[in-house]
């Protein structure tokens, strides 16, 4: 007898191939068999006439570092079919971390991937496996896979100092690398238009990829450049990769600024370029038109030299207020992604989150209304409001253009994921106005690309969220398919009603359309409603060798 059985369902496996109608079923954590199963029975049988039967969704790229800490229940996740998230990205980090960066890094934190939650923030770990074994104490109900992020490990050795490693350092970064290898990251991130990856030159990176490449892991980046130096950010990151001798895979590829039109064809000839000659490259983008960041990412870099506090202090010089001013009116520091310069104007930027109850009243509404309200110089009005806040301030641009948001993401090799943090509607993470792409991303998918476009078919839009996550985690024949002997990570929804609920006016509505989530064989969610205490996520780690062959495909949980 199994423990689960799936009946009368259409299996969309992951791979692209035409689905089929078919039973699956469950014992323990595995798929142990799909096909014609109407005579055997299960301790438990789940219906799925008319509904898709998917691996569960993997969203690559996620900040739910600290949030899975916070709030294991993951409700924006599950409720969006995903039952993998991956963390660590864009060289935000966690770990590793050292006792006497920890204050320093909880500040910068608190500016970036956690914004404005309210509840103090800690790091009760040092090395990567602490932090790991912190979420096995209460695991949350996804998955967690983790990058070593290139943020701590500069922190650890050089703080918020600028310029390029001394010797010594980066030596002692490259050991750090290693370790974090050794124990289960799957590849290192960089985030290189945030402090400290914008103060990190491109040999130090492909140094430190050189030290990850005997463990099989791969150069994940969010690139220097966007927006105007699109192009040459791409080049940047291809000679990183190349040297470090690792695959290269970018972080929510797009392009910014209404002037760059017609860069991200561009983009994929550099890309395609790059694999004619022999560079494994992979890469993801979530299917919206504005971002998100926080506002003290539109300052210029040398506002941020020696951290937060240090960008508090210059706030409050008038002097250094008209210089940054200017420079983000001007650009021309080299390296230098201007945000602002990318947006055009204050009105394009939405409030999504503030620290302070106070101010509560600006989340959803633009920096231009909200300056002109309190009779301010829109510049002003946002150095005053940093300070008041202390940099927790989450901000939503509207920086791309939809037509090629829609060629970028439907590019046949394009992952799909939400650039996010777990939210919920209750409890601690009901907070702020966030991106709908917290919530709708899964959902968008399938409304607006498959139904409303018909540009995707459902098998390509499925495989979008699992196998090609997967297969470039190194998730190998584990995960994001749908096949025997596979984990049981599964999704079952209805293909002609699954949508987002989600805008930038109401951002917390939770994806419809969705019946059954299953996670490592415990179901999470039933009949549209989550089982908010099955917790059944397990903590993913590369397997913990050197791999002198350099395999992709090796995880282990």
């Amino acid at each position: 007898m199994y423990d689960i059985l799936i009946k009368n369902g259409l299996v969309v496996d992951g791979t692209g191939k035409k689905a089929f109608p078919a039973d699956v079923a469950i014992t323990k954590d595995k798929i142990v068999s799909i096909g014609d199963l109407k005579q055997e029975t299960a301790k438990k049988i789940i219906y799925a006439a008319g509904k898709a039967v998917s691996p569960g969704f993997i969203d690559f790229h996620t900040h739910s570092d600290y949030t899975i800490l916070f709030d294991q229940r993951c409700c924006s996740r599950i409720r969006a079919g995903i039952t993998t998230s991956v963390i660590g990205n864009c060289g935000i980090g966690v770990a590793p971390i050292a006792d006497a960066h920890k204050e320093e890094l909880i500040h910068y934190l608190s500016t970036r991937i956690v914004g404005s939650i309210h509840a103090p923030l800690f790091l009760n770990w040092n090395t990567f496996s602490e932090y790991f074994a912190y979420i096995e104490k209460d695991p949350p109900a996804t998955n967690i896979a983790s990058y070593l992020a290139q943020g701590p490990i500069r922190i650890n050795q050089m703080g918020f100092r600028s310029g390029p490693a001394a010797p010594e350092e980066l030596e002692a970064m490259k050991k750090e690398v290693v370790q974090a290898m050794e124990e289960g990251a799957i590849g290192l991130s960089t985030g290189l238009v945030y402090m400290p990856g914008a103060y990190t030159e491109k040999e130090e990176l492909a140094e430190l990829c050189k030290a990850m490449a005997p463990y099989g892991g791969y150069y994940c980046t969010h690139m220097r450049d966007e927006g105007d130096g699109l192009l040459e950010a791409i080049d940047e990151a291809i000679y990183i990769a190349k040297t470090g001798g690792v695959p290269l895979h970018i972080s929510h590829l797009k392009n910014k600024g209404g002037k760059n039109l017609g860069n991200a064809k561009k983009a994929f000839e550099k890309i395609h370029q790059a694999q004619a000659e022999g560079l494994e490259i992979t890469y993801d983008t979530y299917p919206y038109a504005a971002s998100m960041t926080s506002l003290g990412a539109f300052m210029p870099p040398w506002m941020f030299e020696g951290g937060v506090d240090e960008m508090m202090k210059r706030l409050k010089s008038r002097e250094l207020r008209d210089k940054a001013r200017y420079d983000m009116e001007h650009g021309g520091i080299k390296g230098w992604s201007n945000f602002y310069l990318t947006v055009g104007n204050w009105e394009n930027v939405l409030m999504a989150s503030v620290g302070s109850e106070k101010n509560k009243w600006m989340e959803g509404k633009d920096i231009a209304s909200l300056a002109k309200q309190e009779g301010k110089d829109t510049f002003e009005f946002c150095f005053d409001l940093l300070i008041e806040e202390e940099g927790k301030i989450q901000v939503i641009p509207f920086v791309m253009n939809q037509s090629e948001v829609d060629d970028i993401v439907l590019d046949p090799d394009t992952i799909i994921d939400s650039d996010s943090a777990d939210f919920a509607n209750d409890g601690i993470l009901n907070y702020g106005k966030p991106h709908p792409r917290a919530y709708g991303t899964t959902g968008i998918l399938f409304r607006r690309y498959v139904r409303e476009l018909g540009a995707l078919s459902l098998e390509d839009a499925v495989k979008k969220l699992t196998s090609l996550p997967a297969k470039r985690m190194g998730f190998g024949m584990e995960r994001g398919i749908l096949a025997e002997g596979y984990y049981a990570d599964i999704v079952i929804f209805d293909p002609e009603t699954i949508a987002d609920q989600a805008d930038y006016v109401n951002p917390r509505r939770y994806t419809t359309g969705i019946d059954t989530v299953i996670v490592n064989g415990q179901i999470a969610m039933e009949h549209g409603e989550q089982l908010e205490s099955v917790h059944a996520g397990r903590v993913l780690r590369r397997k913990n060798t050197k791999d002198t062959s350099n395999r992709k495909d090796d995880l282990h949980v």
